[in-house]
C-alpha cells in the first residue's frame, strides 16, 4: 500500500513537471526573502550556557557598573626612544583613531596623570596631576612613575615601558565590523608594530576567519567535489543534477534562517559544508540507483520509489543525530543542532522533487561506469575473510577501549590557540595577554549589607557641618580586607592584571610615604576623585553610587601553558570565602572568563547526554525499520566505532573538546549511520532475493553481498571518497578549529565507510535465515 503511494508521488511528479516545478520555485522563491537577513552573529552570547545564571548576573554587573564595547590596540617602541619625537608622534596615532566615526573616545598614557613631579604631601596632590605633553615633566621620571604605578603598569603599558596600550571606546550602536576595518586602517599607519586585540576581538576575529574559509574552501570544496564525482559518475548530467541541488538545498536553508532572523555564530560556521556534504549523499544515493536500475529492468519511477525509504530512514535518523546537540545545553551547539535539522530534512524533500524532475527531463549515463563497490569487494576479499571471523571479537575489544579512553578527553583550551603563531591575531592576543595583563576578564563583585549612618565625634578636630562620615568601602578596616583580597587574587597562577578602587588606595599610600590610610583621609581621597571628571568616571565603574558595591576586574593570562580556568575560579572562591569569613559581605565572580570557563566545563557531560539520546533514538527507529534486535545493534556498531574512535585519537593525542569539536561526534553519527542504513537495507533485502548460501571459501563473496556493493557499496564508495577528499582540503585553513573540524571528520567518515563496507556485512550475516 505505501509503495504503491510512493509510486503514485513520483508518477506526479512526471505527469505533471510544469506544476512540480512550479511549487518548488515557488517555495525556494519565497525563502530567498530571506537572503538579505543572513548574517554571522559575533555577540558573547555565542561563547554561553542555554541557561547560564551566570550570564544573567554578567549583564546585571555590566548595568549596574557600566560597559560599552571597546577594543585595545597595542603599539611597540623596542629599541626606540622614549622622547617627544615618540611622544608626538603616538598623539597624532591616538588623534586619528579618535577621530574615526565609530570611536566615542580613546585613553592612553598621555590621558594618565603623573603625581610625583615633584612629590607632594597627600593632602596637596589634587592640585599637582600633570599630563604628558600638556605640561613640563622628565619624561625618564615619567616613564619610571608609570612602571611603578600599582594602576597603570601593566594596563597602558608594559614593565618594561616598551610597549603601549591604548583603550578605544566605541559608541553603543556601532556597527563592530566595520569599526575593526576602520581601525585597522589607522595601525597600518603606524612606524612599527601595532595590533588590535582584546576580548570583544575574540569572537570577532574568530567569525572573520570562518568567513574567509566558508568562501575560500567552500568554493575550492565545490569545485573538487564536481571534478571527483565527474570522474566518478563519468556524466555531466549527473554531475549538474547533484550539485544544482546541494545549491537549491543551500539557497533554500540560507534564506529561511535569514527569513526568520537565525544567524550563524562561530559553532554553527561549518553548516553549509555539512549541507553540501548530505545533500551530495543523498544524491548520489539516489542516482546510483537510477543507473542500476537499467539493469533490473525498473522504470525511473520504480528506481525512485524503491531508493526513497531508506533515504527517509537516513535523513529522520541523521536529523536524531544533530538532534542530540539539543541536550548540550550550549546555546551555540543548539542553534546548530536545530539548523542542521531544518536543513536536512530540507534536502530529503527537495531532492525528492528536483531530481525526478531532472531525470524525466533527460536520462542519466549508465555505460562504461566503473563500479567501486564490485571493484572494492574483489579487492578487499582478503580482509572480508579477516572480519568474518574475527569482527565480533575485534568488537568487544575495542568498546572498552574506546570508553575508557574516551572519558579522558580535556575540554580546556584558550583563545589564543585557535590561530597559528603567524597570523596577525595570535600575535595581537599574544603581546596583550603577556605585556599588557592579559586577555579574558573576570569581575569580582562584592556587598556590604545596608546599615545605619554613623556620625563622628562632633568635637573631633576636622568635624564640620559639613564633614562626611567615612563609611562601607571608604572605612580603613573595610577597605583593609578589600586590599587583602586583592593581593591573595594577584598570585594566583594564570591572573594577570587586576583592578578596583584598592589599586587607587595603594597610589595614594605611595604619595603620603607608604603610610597607611585612615578613614577621614579615605573620605578626602573620595571627594577629591569626584571633584575630577575623569576619575569619577573611572571610579564608578569600580564602586556603586552607595559605596556599598565593589567590583574588582582582573585578566586571565590565556596564554600560559598551564591555565587551567577551572582552579583559577576555584581559587578565586577559596580566597573570598576565606577573606570574608566572619563577615555578611556577600560577592559574585562573573565575567566572559566565567562564562567560557562554564561552557567549557559543560562540553564533556553534553556530549554524553547528548550520544546517550542519539543512540537510545537511533536504536528506536532502526527497530522499526528492520524489526529486529540483533540487527539493530549491529546497525549501531558502525556509528559508535566510528565515534569512538575519533574521541579516543582526540584523548590520545590531547586534542581538548571546545565549541567546535563537540560537533565532530554528532556528523559522525549522522554519516555513519547513513551508510549503514543504505547498505544493511540493500543486503538485507537482496538476501532476500538471492539464495543465501555459504561460499566455498572466506575469498568469495555471496550473490547478495555483489549486488549490495554493486548499488549501496557504489554509492557509499563514491560519497565516501568525495567527502573525505573535500574535508581534507580544509587543513589549508588558518584557523585551528576548521583543520581539526576537517581532518577529524575526514578521519570519522573514512572509518565509517570502512565499517560499513567490511564489518557490517559479517555481523549481518549471523541474521540471514
Amino acid at each position: 500500500m505505501f509503495q504503491r503511494v510512493i509510486l503514485n508521488y513520483f508518477y506526479q511528479i512526471k505527469k505533471f513537471p510544469k506544476l512540480s516545478s512550479l511549487i518548488l520555485v515557488a517555495v525556494i522563491s519565497f525563502a530567498s526573502l530571506g537572503l538579505s537577513n543572513f548574517r554571522f552573529d559575533a555577540s558573547s552570547e555565542t561563547l554561553v550556557l542555554d541557561s547560564d545564571s551566570a550570564f544573567n548576573a554578567y549583564e546585571q554587573v555590566s548595568e549596574r557598573f557600566g560597559s560599552s564595547e571597546f577594543l585595545v590596540v597595542a603599539v611597540s617602541n623596542e629599541g626606540k626612544s622614549f622622547d617627544i619625537n615618540f611622544l608626538s608622534g603616538f598623539q597624532g596615532f591616538t588623534n586619528k583613531l579618535n577621530a574615526l566615526k565609530s570611536v566615542e573616545s580613546v585613553v592612553s598614557i598621555l590621558d594618565a596623570p603623573l603625581l610625583e613631579q615633584p612629590k607632594v604631601p597627600l593632602l596637596k596632590v589634587g592640585n599637582n596631576d600633570k599630563y604628558l605633553l600638556k605640561d613640563q615633566v622628565d619624561l625618564d621620571l615619567a616613564l619610571k612613575e608609570f612602571n611603578n604605578s600599582p594602576i597603570f603598569n601593566n594596563l597602558i603599558l608594559n614593565e618594561r615601558g616598551d610597549i603601549f596600550a591604548i583603550q578605544v571606546n566605541l559608541f553603543s550602536d556601532v556597527d563592530f565590523s566595520l569599526a575593526v576595518q576602520d581601525i585597522r586602517e589607522v595601525l597600518t599607519e603606524w612606524d612599527g608594530e601595532a595590533y588590535l586585540a582584546g576580548p570583544a576581538m575574540i569572537v570577532e576575529d574568530t567569525i572573520a576567519f570562518i568567513q574567509n574559509d566558508v568562501l575560500i574552501f567552500g568554493s575550492i570544496t565545490f569545485l573538487l567535489f564536481s571534478m571527483l564525482l565527474l570522474i566518478l559518475f563519468k556524466d555531466i548530467w549527473s554531475v549538474t543534477i547533484i550539485m544544482t541541488n546541494a545549491l537549491l538545498v543551500m539557497f533554500f536553508t540560507v534564506g529561511f534562517l535569514g527569513l526568520f532572523d537565525w544567524p550563524i555564530s562561530i559553532v554553527s560556521s561549518n553548516f553549509l559544508a555539512l549541507l553540501l556534504i548530505t545533500s551530495i549523499a543523498v544524491s548520489v544515493h539516489i542516482l546510483v540507483n537510477l543507473q542500476n536500475s537499467a539493469d533490473a529492468k525498473l522504470s525511473y519511477d520504480e528506481a525512485l520509489s524503491e531508493i526513497l525509504i531508506p533515504c527517509f530512514y537516513t535523513a529522520i535518523t541523521t536529523v536524531a543525530g544533530f538532534g542530540a546537540l539539543m541536550f548540550s545545553g550550549i546555546k551555540p551547539v543548539i542553534d546548530f543542532g536545530k539548523m542542521m535539522m531544518f536543513g536536512v530534512a530540507a534536502n530529503f524533500f527537495i531532492s525528492f522533487i528536483f531530481i525526478p524532475l531532472c531525470v524525466n527531463l533527460r536520462k542519466i549515463n549508465v555505460k562504461n561506469v566503473i563500479n567501486f563497490g564490485l571493484l572494492f569487494a574483489d579487492r578487499s576479499a582478503t580482509a572480508h575473510g579477516f572480519f568474518k571471523r574475527f569482527s565480533l571479537p575485534l568488537i568487544l575489544v575495542a568498546i572498552p577501549i574506546f570508553l575508557y579512553l574516551s572519558s579522558s578527553l580535556k575540554v580546556e583550551n584558550k583563545f589564543v590557540d585557535y590561530f597559528k603563531k603567524d597570523t596577525e591575531i595570535y600575535k595581537g592576543m599574544s603581546l596583550i595577554d603577556t605585556e599588557l595583563g592579559g586577555t579574558t576578564p573576570i569581575d569580582i563583585t562584592i556587598l556590604m549589607p545596608e546599615k545605619p549612618a554613623e556620625n563622628l565625634d562632633e568635637f573631633d578636630f576636622f568635624y564640620s557641618e559639613d564633614s562626611e562620615v567615612p563609611d562601607y568601602w571608604w572605612q580603613q578596616d573595610n577597605m583593609a580586607i578589600l586590599k587583602s583580597i586583592q593581593a591573595k587574587i594577584e598570585e594566583v597562577n594564570g591572573v594577570g592584571k587586576v583592578l578596583s578602587i584598592a589599586n587607587g588606595i595603594s597610589l595614594a599610600e605611595r604619595l603620603n610615604n607608604d603610610l597607611a590610610l585612615g578613614d577621614l583621609e579615605l573620605i578626602f581621597i573620595k571627594n577629591t576623585l569626584l571633584q575630577s571628571e575623569t576619575a569619577s568616571d573611572l571610579i564608578k565603574d569600580y564602586i556603586s553610587a552607595d559605596d556599598r558595591e565593589v567590583r574588582m576586574s582582573l585578566r586571565t593570562i590565556d596564554s600560559q601553558d598551564n591555565l587551567n580556568r577551572q582552579e583559577l575560579i576555584t581559587s578565586l572562591h577559596n580566597i573570598l570565602n576565606e577573606e570574608l569569613i566572619g563577615t555578611n559581605f556577600s560577592y559574585e565572580i562573573t565575567g566572559l572568563g566565567v562564562l567560557y570557563n562554564n561552557l567549557l566545563q559543560s562540553l564533556f557531560t553534553s556530549q554524553i547526554k547528548s550520544l546517550g539520546f542519539v543512540f537510545v533514538s537511533l536504536f528506536v527507529m532502526l527497530l522499526f525499520l528492520f524489526r529486529s534486535i540483533a540487527r539493530s545493534i549491529y546497525i549501531l556498531f558502525v556509528p559508535g566505532l566510528a565515534v569512538g574512535s575519533v574521541l579516543s585519537l582526540m584523548a590520545l593525542l590531547e586534542i581538548p573538546l571546545d565549541i567546535m569539536t563537540i560537533t565532530i561526534a554528532s556528523i559522525s553519527v549522522g554519516m555513519s549511520v547513513d551508510y549503514a542504513i543504505h547498505f544493511a537495507w540493500r543486503y538485507i533485502k537482496q538476501s532476500d532475493i538471492k539464495s543465501v548460501h555459504k561460499a566455498q571459501s572466506s575469498l568469495v563473496i555471496s550473490a547478495h553481498e555483489k549486488e549490495t556493493f554493486q548499488s549501496a557499496g557504489h554509492a557509499i564508495l563514491i560519497v565516501g571518497i568525495t567527502i573525505v577528499i573535500g574535508f581534507l582540503i580544509l587543513i589549508f585553513s588558518n584557523f585551528n578549529p576548521t583543520i581539526l573540524f576537517g581532518s577529524l571528520s575526514a578521519l570519522a567518515i573514512l572509518i565509517s565507510m570502512l565499517l560499513a563496507l567490511l564489518v557490517l556485512p559479517r555481523l549481518l550475516d549471523s541474521t540471514l535465515k
